[in-house]
């Protein structure tokens, strides 16, 4: 369990329907130097095995009763990675205007919060015989490491991927609400500092509320 820094739960305090606080990345691929044929199934057996090497990627947030503290990151027990990545097919002539409204409608739409914060599509019908992949995630997930970074991890450069062995994901218990709130209690009582910040960020809140 790990929680949100200041700055990680600004990202989402901060997030609206039309100003959304993920970061994307587009990638055009060249299918015909690959040496298997790239489609949804093959992608997520590369990308499955890959996401034990960046454990937020099967992680989602979970907040502290009453606002205690800020959320915390859990592993997502009901974790389904072809939920996260998917398949869009580009109609003809798939030029890179296409290209760019599609990933413009894709990269407009908020995370759900219930989830991990990411998703990874496959865009098909480029012309040319091309193929693209954007993947977009939560500046909340990042938390110090670069979005490059992290699909570095995840993606190759060459036509050859690395051999990933697949780990079995077993998620570890979620934490009852329980006990969220008497750890925050008791931070609150040991750090009075943070017990100051916690009052003041509520007060401020109270006019918002009544408005």
């Amino acid at each position: 369990m790990r929680r949100l820094s200041g700055l990680d739960a600004a990202f989402l305090a901060l997030e609206t329907p039309h100003s959304t606080g993920h970061v994307g990345g587009l990638s055009i691929l060249d299918p015909s130097t690959a040496t298997q044929e790239l489609n949804l199934e093959r992608l997520i057996s590369v990308l499955e095995p890959r996401l034990a090497l960046v454990p937020v990627m099967r992680q989602r947030l979970v907040d502290v009763p009453f606002g205690l503290d800020q959320p915390v990151w859990i592993d997502d027990e009901y974790f389904d990675v072809e939920y996260h990545v998917r398949e869009i097919a580009l109609p003809k002539p798939g030029n890179d205007e296409q290209l760019a409204e599609q990933v413009s409608r894709i990269h407009a739409r908020p995370l759900d919060r219930a989830k991990p914060l990411w998703e990874t599509y496959l865009i098909t019908g480029l012309e040319g015989g091309r193929m693209a992949v954007y993947t977009k995630l939560h500046h909340a997930a990042i938390d110090g490491v670069s979005g490059v970074e992290i699909l570095a991890l995840l993606f190759d450069l060459t036509p050859e991927p690395r051999e990933v062995p697949l780990q079995e994901f077993h998620p570890r218990p979620a934490p009852s609400s329980l006990k969220l709130g008497r750890d925050a209690l008791l931070k609150l009582v040991t750090r009075p500092l943070h017990a100051t910040k916690i009052v003041s960020d509520a007060l401020l809140s109270v006019p918002s509320l009544a408005s």
